[in-house]
Formats: structure tokens, C-alpha cells, sequence
């Protein structure tokens, strides 16, 4: 029997596009984001590059998995089966014999687009007109946009193709492939895990995973950041009335002991997208909670505040005595 070619069903294709997807083959998809835009056209410039150095306006947001994630998180801004009648559900973790498209190919289509994306920049009035012809030839592919990107299974690979291509690349994954990470052939610039809730039971009720061993995988993923040479980082979406009181702080203290990732990035829910068929503009916490969070969760773990973004509700924790920024020419 002939194996499946992975494909975004043509509904969620269509839906998509008109979110302003740019669909990329079968599986794949760009979208610039909310800061890309502010960076060319105000010069205002995302967390990342206040952290990290990373050129907001030379930053390539993408995913291999557009429409695929074996999670289906109440905060995610993104569709997925829980949010469409059954005659419109798909099937969100493909078979193991399922066929993908080449890293290679996904990668150089990707910059395509993108710089086709851009040629809409040259025609407005825009901060910097010389960020616009760098923002042609990205230097940073931001492996997260939507999906789980491990569900990928050459996750490596497409590191691997933007690194040739002269690009550093962050991977933000749920965690819950351990063996894919485990045996990457490419380490990403950077490893974000994110970690919605410090315990099984509130794990699930976040998550809603389709997988009942979901938080068993999390926690072996947690147990790999130490072997990796590469900077990681543990992100903890906040989300007002579920995992923010004391108690839940403190639990997150044990893992971060426990795990060591590099960073700790504490960051509020945001209401947006299809987020907001699940959640109230309630859960959505103030900067000024993000920051009491953060507060309580270093006295209680060792590390140290190293900065934060008020405008994007983030605050970064890490045992370093100032984070490491890339350096891009």
C-alpha cells in the first residue's frame, strides 16, 4: 500500500490564507509577524532582539507542520479539531508511514516567499529603507509559528538547510517528541520547551492532549536540555486563573531546579486568534502579574531576573549574568 502524503486540508488551507498564511508546499507554512511589521514600518523592534540580538526585520517566522499538533491547548491561538464541527475535523498527527516533503526544498521555498512578502514594504513609507533589502535575505528562521514543528520527523534537517543558508534558527516545540530531539542531527540556536503547567492533572486540563503519556514525554524532554550545547530555554505561558497562584509557582521552582534549561521565559496568554472560543479576556494576566510570578519564581529557584519586555508581557530568568545575543553580519 502506497504511503500519504502529508497535506493541510484544503478547509484549513483556506482558512488560513485568509489569516495571511502563505502556504509553502504540502505542510508548511510563513506568516511575518505583529513585530516584523512594527520593525519595518516603526522601527519597533520584539523581545527577541532585546534578549537575544535577533534582527526583528530579518526574521523568517515558519512551520513544517501548519495544520498538525497532537496538542490542543486552551491558549492557542491557532484552529484546531476541538474548534470546527466533526464533518470538518482532520486528522492532526499524521501516520508514521506518512510521506513529508524534502527539508531542503521547504526551506528555499520558504525564503522565496518570504522576500516575495516583502516587495509589498518597498511601495509604503517604511523606517529604515535599507531593513527592507536585508529583510530579502533573513537571517533567523523562527521554527514556531503554528503546530507542533517535532512532528516533523526531519526537524533536523530543516535546521540543518537554514544553517546552510546562513540563518540561526530557534525551535519552540510542546516537548512531547523526546525522541526526535534526542536525535537530532542539528542542534536549533536555541530550544525553547514550553511548560503550561508544573503538574499531570493541571498538564491535561491545559493541553487537552491526544496523547495520554503527553506530560511522561514532556518530562523526558525536560531531562535531555542538559546534553544539549546549545542554549535552552523553558517557556512558561501564564494564563490568569489557571497556573499562576503560589502553590503552582512553586512546583514550577521544582522543575526549573530540577531541569536547569538556561532561561526561564514567564510570558502572559495573549487573547487572540482562536484562543478566544476557549478562554475570556480574563485569563489574560498584566505585565505587572507576569513580573510578580517572576519575582516569586527566582526566589524560590536560584536564578536571577535578566530582563523584560513590558510590551509583550515577558519577563527572562536565568543563572547567567546577561543573556547570550548572537551576533549577525
Amino acid at each position: 500500500m502506497l504511503s500519504k502524503v502529508v497535506k493541510v486540508p484544503d478547509h484549513v488551507r483556506e482558512l488560513m490564507e485568509k489569516q495571511g498564511y502563505k502556504l509553502i508546499m504540502n505542510h508548511s507554512a510563513i506568516k511575518p509577524c505583529h513585530w516584523f511589521r512594527k520593525a519595518l514600518l516603526e522601527g519597533r523592534l520584539c523581545y527577541k532582539n532585546k534578549f537575544y540580538g535577533i534582527p526583528t526585520w530579518r526574521c523568517l517566522q515558519m512551520t513544517p507542520t501548519a495544520s498538525f499538533c497532537n496538542l490542543q491547548c486552551l491558549y492557542c491561538w491557532r484552529l484546531n479539531v476541538s474548534d470546527v464541527p466533526p464533518n470538518f475535523r482532520w486528522k492532526e498527527v499524521p501516520d508514521d508511514s506518512s510521506v513529508w516533503d524534502d527539508p531542503e526544498e521547504i526551506a528555499e521555498e520558504s525564503i522565496n516567499v518570504h522576500r516575495m512578502m516583502v516587495q509589498g514594504y518597498k511601495g509604503v513609507k517604511v523606517f529604515k529603507k535599507e531593513w527592507v533589502y536585508e529583510a530579502e535575505k533573513p537571517k533567523h528562521a523562527a521554527i514556531s509559528l503554528t503546530g507542533e514543528p517535532t512532528l516533523y520527523p526531519m526537524i533536523g534537517g530543516l535546521v540543518e538547510a537554514y544553517s546552510k543558508r546562513g540563518m540561526t534558527t530557534f525551535i519552540v516545540t510542546n516537548g512531547t517528541l523526546p525522541e526526535r530531539l534526542e536525535n537530532i542531527e542539528r542542534e536549533p540556536t536555541q530550544l525553547y520547551i514550553t511548560v503550561p503547567a508544573p503538574n499531570r492533572k493541571l498538564y491535561m486540563e491545559i493541553t487537552r492532549s491526544l496523547w495520554s503519556d503527553a506530560w511522561e514525554r514532556l518530562n523526558i524532554t525536560l531531562s535531555l536540555l542538559q546534553s544539549f550545547s546549545s542554549p535552552t530555554v523553558m517557556r512558561i505561558p501564564l494564563i490568569r486563573g489557571f497556573n499562576m497562584d503560589d502553590k503552582t509557582i512553586e512546583e514550577f521552582s521544582e522543575l526549573v531546579r530540577k531541569y536547569q534549561p538556561t532561561y526561564v521565559e514567564p510570558k502572559a496568554y495573549m487573547w487572540v486568534g482562536y484562543s478566544r472560543r476557549r478562554l475570556s479576556r480574563e485569563n489574560m494576566p498584566s505585565h505587572d502579574e507576569v513580573r510578580r510570578f517572576s519575582e516569586i519564581l527566582v526566589n524560590l529557584s536560584g536564578y536571577k531576573i535578566l530582563d523584560e519586555a513590558p510590551e509583550s508581557r515577558i519577563v527572562l530568568l536565568s543563572r547567567l549574568d546577561k543573556p547570550i545575543r548572537f551576533q549577525y553580519s
